[in-house]
């Protein structure tokens, strides 16, 4: 089956922020010009509930040719109740067609990928939880032709499955390495989770375990700052080079050449013009001269 993600041989890095879709899908073009982004991210339905819409294939077809004209990678991030390794029943079947319905929409729009949390194991053995996503995400890229699943590291709290990358390699491996599951770097959710990408210690074992995984397979990279200490298990962001990262970690992690196929989308709080500011500071930071560590 081919893999839809588009190409990436462009030397310019693509940059961009999650957008909101309210008053229609294709709305997250203004949102994201207003922005200043050449790469954007969405909800495909609503982000707390697990009811998702009727296809508007008018507002799909005004967004996916928007973001093909503009060159634009469009990720979409399925909705914060799915929880692919859950253990409830009722909770697992939804997450499944809350997920499917994402991932049909995003071949439709011709999305680089769908960003899933790993999920939780709920009162489970976290090796259980990790063989049920596992298979889950299997049998949903074998259902939905031309779907890439993108695994989200979360930031550690409760009876999470992965916050790091040696935990996430587990998930990869209960999927059999799928050639269409790839991995979402957020830097505030590995911060929280207790890897130390602040010091040039914790980058480079950060590094050394992305290398085992494989670098290819990271397809999308949140660049977010942290609100809260390192290890805290806390997912609250913070605007960039106003948190406990720092613009320097950051700055370093996002010249690795490793990584440099992967769009950088943030989620950063604040309005339009904090966003576009933000942005930029990040445009700032990868054309900046700086040694990869």
């Amino acid at each position: 089956m081919p893999v839809r993600y588009l190409p990436m041989a462009s030397t310019k890095r693509s940059i961009g922020c999650h957008v909101s879709v309210a008053g229609g899908l294709s709305r997250a073009l203004a949102h994201g010009e207003e922005r200043g982004c050449d790469a954007i991210q969405a909800f495909p339905s609503n982000p707390r509930g697990w009811a998702v819409p009727s296809p508007d294939l008018a507002e799909e077809e005004l967004l996916a040719q928007g973001v093909v004209e503009r060159g634009w990678p469009l990720l979409l991030h399925s909705p914060y109740l799915v929880n692919i390794g859950a253990p409830d029943p009722l909770v697992h079947e939804r997450s499944i067609i809350n997920l499917g319905f994402s991932l049909e929409r995003g071949v439709r729009l011709a999305a680089r990928g769908v960003v899933v949390h790993t999920g939780s194991a709920k009162g489970e053995s976290r090796d259980e939880a990790v063989t049920r996503a596992g298979e889950t995400v299997v049998d949903l890229l074998e259902a939905i032709p031309d779907s890439n699943i993108l695994i989200e590291l979360t930031a550690g709290s409760g009876s999470l499955i992965a916050g790091t990358i040696d935990e996430l390699a587990d998930v990869f491996e209960a999927a059999e390495w799928h050639p269409r599951l790839g991995i979402c770097l957020d830097t505030c959710h590995l911060f929280a989770a207790g890897v130390d990408i602040a010091s040039e210690t914790g980058r480079k074992k950060m590094r050394a375990s992305l290398k085992e995984i494989g670098p290819e397979r990271v397809k999308v990279i949140h660049v977010n700052d942290s609100r809260d200490g390192l290890g805290s298990r806390r997912d609250r962001h913070a605007r960039i080079g106003q948190g406990e990262i720092g613009e320097e970690p950051l700055q370093k992690i996002l010249a690795w050449p490793e990584l440099k196929h992967a769009p950088l989308i943030l989620e950063t709080p604040g309005d339009a013009k904090e966003n576009g500011e933000d942005i930029a500071i990040v445009r700032r930071l990868i054309s900046s001269k700086s040694r990869a560590s």
